[in-house]
C-alpha cells in the first residue's frame, strides 16, 4: 500500500492506494500515530483503496481513537463499496463520518 500525503494546514489529507491489510498495516499505523500528532483534521481519501483486514480496520480504530481523544476529526471519503461493506458489516459505518 501506498500512502500519499497532502498538506492543508490544519488538515492533512491521506490518499490511501492498493491494500491495507496485514502486511501493510504496521506501516500504516506509524504514518497515522505521526499525522494525529501532526493535524487537527485528517481526511483519508479511499478512492484508491481495494481492499481492507481486519488488521487494517484496527488502524483505521486507532487513527480515530486518537483524534477523538486530542478532539480532532477524522474523516472519510471516496470510499469505494467493497471496502464500505466491511465498515457496515463490523459496525463502524456509524461510528466513522464519511463524504
Amino acid at each position: 500500500m501506498d500512502i500519499k500525503l497532502i498538506n492543508r494546514g490544519t488538515t492533512g489529507e491521506l490518499i490511501l492506494i492498493g491494500r491495507l491489510d496485514a502486511n501493510s498495516a504496521p506501516e500504516a499505523e506509524e504514518i497515522f500515530k505521526e499525522m494525529i500528532e501532526r493535524f487537527d483534521t485528517i481526511v483519508l481519501n479511499m478512492e484508491q483503496l481495494d481492499y481492507i483486514s481486519s488488521a487494517g480496520l484496527r488502524v483505521i480504530k486507532i487513527i480515530h481513537m486518537g483524534m477523538k481523544k486530542k478532539n480532532g476529526e477524522l474523516v472519510l471519503t471516496k470510499v469505494q463499496k467493497m471496502v464500505m461493506e466491511v465498515f457496515e458489516m463490523v459496525g463502524f459505518a456509524g461510528l466513522l463520518k464519511f463524504e
